[in-house]
């Protein structure tokens, strides 16, 4: 008899272990950690109430200008791209370096996700990427280009989570508040940039929802 009620509890154990439901863990977005590391080597996790932000985010001096007061968000309007190949059309253009301070990848000519830190935001340096009148935005605002054209199609998941990234770890450093993110076309209202498909009001409820806790 006791042999029998110890094979009951055995199977109501092993019953009740296989009925445990299953978390499934989504991959992390792919982050660039260094300016010769491997693309899809991705950040270590957040530790709560703590900003988030990657070493290679800051300027080789260690010190963010207090100068910034606003992020300007950007789609390349093309199929592929990366900093480089934009850093080449800019120079070709007259310019004297990539126009964005920072271009995130969808897997073209870099990987999907892929943070590439523009040397403009090295030297701490004035935008060329949202022109206006009294040249406010390129100033005083971080230009971040994802590429793609977004007039056509949404971001990738992977562009979208590396930009809120990003973003949360700009608006922390630089005390820029959320509803300061803005849009290249919202405030020039000269171009459709980044597109009807880029979600700016989620997105920056978003941001603000994550850069509450901090």
């Amino acid at each position: 008899m006791r042999r029998w009620i110890i094979g009951l509890m055995f199977v109501g154990a092993a019953a009740g272990g296989c009925n445990k439901p299953k978390t499934r863990s989504s991959p992390p977005p792919v982050y660039q950690v260094g300016p010769n590391a491997s693309p899809d080597v991705a950040p270590p996790p957040r530790q709560p109430n703590r900003p988030s932000g990657e070493v290679a985010w800051l300027p080789r001096a260690g010190r963010i200008s207090p100068r910034w007061t606003t992020v300007v968000i950007h789609h390349s309007a093309t199929q592929k791209g990366s900093a480089r190949s934009f850093d080449r059309f800019h120079r070709d253009k007259g310019w004297d370096e990539l126009g964005y301070h920072f271009v995130i990848g969808n897997g073209t000519d870099t990987p999907d996700g892929l943070i590439e830190v523009g040397s403009r935001w090295h030297k701490q340096k004035h935008g060329a990427h949202c022109k206006t009148a009294d040249n406010y935005f390129n100033e005083h605002g971080i230009g971040v280009c994802l590429v793609g054209d977004f007039t056509k199609a949404r971001p990738t998941p992977r562009q979208l989570a590396a930009l809120e990234r990003l973003v949360e770890f700009l608006c922390d450093r630089c005390e820029i508040s959320p509803d300061r993110v803005v849009s290249h076309g919202a405030v020039t209202h000269k171009t459709a940039c980044p597109g009807r498909h880029f979600p700016i009001s989620s997105f920056r409820r978003a941001v603000a929802a994550t850069t509450m806790l901090y």
